[in-house]
């Protein structure tokens, strides 16, 4: 996991509308660790919910954004 957030706020990394599968995948297993039943989700350390928290948020920004940019880029083709 560590390693994956460094490419994430790397700006060399390349992101395209290619990731976003894989990103919506990662994002959407986070939110679900986050939506466990509440006596299992209390059984999660507060550090976790919160590291949890963060890359969800962070994959949502870059999913956000390649869309946005893939938007962009389509719309000015036409």
């Amino acid at each position: 996991m560590p390693l994956h957030n460094m490419c994430l706020n790397c700006p060399n990394a390349r992101r395209s509308a290619v990731h976003l599968p894989r990103l919506t995948i990662a994002r959407d297993q986070a939110l679900s660790a986050l939506d466990l039943p509440k006596k299992e989700s209390e059984a999660l350390p507060r550090l976790q919910v919160i590291a949890l928290t963060d890359y969800a948020t962070e994959l949502d920004e870059l999913i956000q954004s390649i869309i946005m940019n893939d938007t962009k880029e389509g719309g000015g083709s036409e």
